[in-house]
């Protein structure tokens, strides 16, 4: 089931999303992207954790609509909201522009197969509205709203806190002075280091470019109050904080709403890391969301040689080293893995949506531990400690921001822990030419 939140990103990233990169990755500057510096210890407010980002012009519009709708909610928790004309015309703008965005596509399909029922345009806008806009009680706060602990952060019940603020792109306006409007803001933030303590896997979290989690001191407008001093701010701390990176508006609009409405599981594997999606909603309702955010648990890809910008693609290419007959934890005593399928050349964007499925042919559980698979331009990916059942499929996403598979003829080595075999994965250039369709590897590895 957590598959939808693969496919919700995906088609984000073909449409108004940006990758997440990391220092030295290369990038395309017609898709966009952030680069993405966390580090492990208090840097002060001079320290940039997205320190480039580029939206090109083609993606910024639902970008600037979000925006406009961030100085509509009053900081203070206990105060009431006033919903003017204006802003419910910003709100409902907002809404229309991503109704045919195709992460909210993905979404709508994939809840009228879950709810069966028919979803028509006015009935997505309507869940929508309800979902992420909804004013409602939560606790001692009489109106909080999901988008605006979302993408906008608030005051937390406790004077000197923060709440929420989850996503990547006010993080980014508040800490760089940047606005898609033309009018630059104030240095906001004061970044206080990464905090991924409580995941299966701490130090593996600033690997994974897609997620932030951090601490942090927030300048906090008071937003929508009557009177405000000119400029007039309030220090609020973040002790653990964190969401996900490269998303456009609508993506994360997308992620929240399957989360909220089709029950699904709390658990989503995206780019090869896993992530505990935490979702609370407002009381009484359980259709609005009252905030929506992800934890990171762990990276199912442990190591990645170089790191970096791949290295450029051997001519001609060396061939492959040779199976080596050892033994393995297997009735037969063969090697437990095999590689039976793989997306060598999905349609564009093809960085983050190449994948492979291993499969456990053996007759008990196995893992994947210091297992290798080998990209046919020599990037080598470490695989994690994952326990795939006998006869289940591990597919492993290739964790890069461009394609790893060669689109000609290649070869992939699946290589077993401490020089205990070697599998190659030979295909054609007429099998890698077919766009968006899997390789199926039907005969033994050579």
């Amino acid at each position: 089931m957590s598959d939808i939140f693969q496919e919700i990103w995906d088609a984000d990233q073909s449409g108004n999303g940006v990758p997440a990169l990391r220092p030295g990755e290369s990038r395309e500057p017609a898709r966009g992207f952030v680069e993405v510096d966390e580090r492990s210890t208090a840097v002060g407010s001079g320290h940039r954790v997205l320190r480039a980002v580029s939206i090109p012009e083609a993606k910024r519009r639902t970008y600037a609509l979000c925006e406009a709708l961030f100085d509509n909610y009053a900081l203070e928790r206990t105060l009431r909201e006033r919903v003017r004309p204006y802003e419910l015309q910003e709100e409902l703008d907002f809404i229309d522009a991503i109704l045919d965005a195709a992460p909210i596509e993905v979404a709508r399909r994939y809840l009228e197969i879950s709810l069966d029922v028919s979803i028509s345009r006015t009935t997505l806008a309507a869940m929508i509205r309800e979902s992420w806009f909804a004013i409602g009680r939560s606790g001692s706060q009489p109106d909080a709203s999901g988008f605006e602990h979302v993408f906008v952060g608030e005051q937390s019940s406790s004077r000197d806190k923060a709440g929420g603020y989850h996503f990547w792109y006010k993080y980014w306006l508040d800490d760089s002075g940047a606005s898609t409007g033309g009018a630059p803001s104030a240095d906001r933030i004061e970044y206080l280091g990464t905090r991924y303590g409580g995941a299966q896997q701490p130090d593996k979290g600033v690997l994974v470019p897609e997620i932030v989690t951090l601490e942090m001191v927030w300048q906090a407008p008071l937003g929508d109050v009557a009177n405000p001093a000119p400029g007039e701010t309030r220090r609020l701390h973040k002790p653990t904080g964190g969401f996900f990176v490269g998303p456009s508006p609508e993506g994360l609009i997308a992620l929240g709403l399957v989360r909220a409405r089709a029950q699904s599981t709390k658990t989503a594997r995206i780019n090869g890391a896993t992530y505990q999606l935490d979702l609370h909603r407002l009381d009484g309702n359980p259709r609005a969301i009252r905030t929506f955010f992800p934890r990171f648990v762990r990276y199912d890809i442990v190591d990645l040689d170089p790191v970096g910008e791949p290295a450029p693609e051997p001519a001609p290419a060396p061939a492959p080293p040779e199976p080596q007959p050892v033994p393995a934890p297997s009735a037969d005593g063969t090697l437990p893995f095999r590689i039976v399928a793989g997306m060598i050349n999905p349609r564009n964007p093809e960085g983050g949506r190449e994948f492979l499925q291993i499969l456990n042919v053996a007759d008990r559980v196995a893992s994947l531990r210091d297992w290798q698979v080998v990209a046919p331009n020599g990037v080598v990916f470490t695989l994690a400690d994952i326990d795939v059942a006998s006869g289940e499929v591990f597919k492993f996403v290739v964790p890069a921001s461009q394609g790893m598979l060669r689109n000609r003829e290649g070869t992939i080595l699946l290589r077993a822990p401490a020089g205990g075999g070697v599998l190659a994965y030979s295909y054609s250039r007429e099998q890698a030419g077919q766009e968006g369709r899997p390789i199926v590897f039907l005969d033994q590895p050579r």
